[in-house]
């Protein structure tokens, strides 16, 4: 897209030449060497990936011309005021135009998120966002590259009605102290809908990496849901379909039907084979997705950033069918790097070039407000508009499958549907 109007420093973080932003990303090192949580995957090199991705937009125009430039923030989830500190330090003292990628991670309740885009006015992209967080930011100026979780579970509940797949169950809820209420409520409507039963809900307190009370509460309600014949369990968020508490339903309840409404759970399952669990607990758990991870890999526009970054690094990005643990067990998928930061600088210049030459907040906010329907990299089918801040709108609906080489995937079970229609 071109501009003709000249180019000024029209705001904080822009000038005539350069856009500014910051680039928080998880240190997966710190979680990695707490045992509870259980993780053995990082997403490679984010800075190398990041000047990857950045270098291939400078080399090829900027955005209307302006170069962007890139300051990086290492954080660990489980260090609350490492996202305080990195809040003021990228706003107040490095004054960035945007914040770009995944920031202020659960258990936080998306106060830092806030901080950058309500206290300190500045764009936030990032996933990992609720919707009481976008709702008290300012319209336009917090975008999640994803779905909602409250969209995504109405979604999902919609596609599960169609195929029949609760016929003759009954369902519990199993939540965390965020997603529990909301769990709770679209959960008992979709029974309505459908006609069928719901037994007792379940909400863990899980605020930190000691997860024993958590652990506690779950044997009971796992007690109070066999003698209700639950049959089927919602798992509602990232932290309650984690291995401690899936491993634990799936030995007391081995035919369980398991639904989660976070498709990043397969990243837990994907874990439990490479660490050759089996029987896999995870298996057939529903959930609504997207592509694969290998249809996503090979989508022309995600190949365009892996190969930015084999040509800057002289790396190559392994390909997630091809994806193996290494020799203290930790499996490193640069693929999810590469395509998260893929995403969110798509969504960073193609609302910045709407905007214009004349960037500012308030032009952003107008270009997102206005945007329409448009492709990510990860998603072809994806839109923006006032009101609706979460961009990924293509799903389907899928049963995990450990079987699916080399470390388990989504088997479909529905075609790739728009679910705002």
């Amino acid at each position: 897209m071109a501009s003709s109007a000249p180019l000024t420093a029209s705001f904080r973080g822009v000038t005539a030449t350069t856009i500014k932003v910051a680039m928080p990303y998880i240190d997966f090192d710190c979680l990695i060497a707490v045992p509870a949580i259980d993780i053995h995957f990082t997403q490679g090199d984010t800075e190398k990936i990041t000047k990857a991705v950045v270098d291939d937009i400078n080399n090829n125009g900027g955005i209307l011309g302006r170069k962007l430039e890139v300051v990086f923030h290492k954080i660990c989830p489980l260090q609350g005021d490492a996202s305080a500190t990195a809040c003021t330090a990228m706003t107040d003292d490095e004054k960035v135009f945007a914040v770009l990628g995944t920031y202020d991670t659960p258990p936080s309740p998306g106060t830092n998120q806030l901080c950058v885009t309500r206290d300190h006015e500045t764009v936030l992209i990032a996933n990992l966002v609720k919707k009481t967080t976008i709702d008290e930011a300012p319209p336009g100026l917090l975008i999640m590259p994803g779905i909602l979780a409250e969209r995504r579970l109405d979604a999902m509940y919609n596609l599960i009605k169609q195929q029949k797949l609760l016929a003759g169950k009954k369902i519990a809820v199993l939540g965390d102290q965020d997603t529990g209420e909301n769990a709770d409520k679209v959960t008992k409507a979709a029974a309505a809908s459908i006609g069928i039963e719901t037994g007792s809900t379940a909400v863990l307190t899980i605020t930190s990496e000691d997860t024993s009370a958590a652990q506690t509460q779950l044997d009971s309600f796992i007690e109070k849901w066999k003698g209700e014949n639950v049959s089927a369990l919602l798992m509602s968020g990232l932290l309650v379909s984690a291995k401690q508490f899936v491993e634990k339903i799936r030995e007391r309840m081995p035919n369980i039907l398991l639904i989660s409404d976070d498709s990043s759970s397969a990243e837990q399952a994907q874990d439990e084979v490479a660490q050759g669990k089996s029987p896999n607990p995870y298996e057939g758990m529903i959930t609504m997705s997207g592509l694969t991870d290998v249809e996503t890999f090979n989508l022309p526009a995600v190949q365009k950033c892996v190969k930015a970054y084999e040509s800057a690094t002289g790396e190559k990005v392994v390909p997630p069918d091809q994806v193996k643990p290494g020799s203290d067990g930790t499996s490193i998928k640069t693929y999810q790097g590469v395509q998260d930061r893929c995403n969110e600088f798509a969504v960073l210049k193609l609302v910045a070039e709407k905007a214009g030459a004349n960037l500012t907040n308030e032009t952003w906010a107008a270009a997102v407000n206005s945007f329409g329907s448009f492709p990510l990299p990860t998603n072809e089918i994806a839109s923006l508009k006032q009101g609706k801040y979460d961009v990924e709108d293509g799903f389907r609906l899928g049963a995990f499958d450990s079987s699916i080489k080399p470390s388990g995937d989504f088997k479909k079970l529905t075609e790739l549907l728009d679910v705002t229609k």
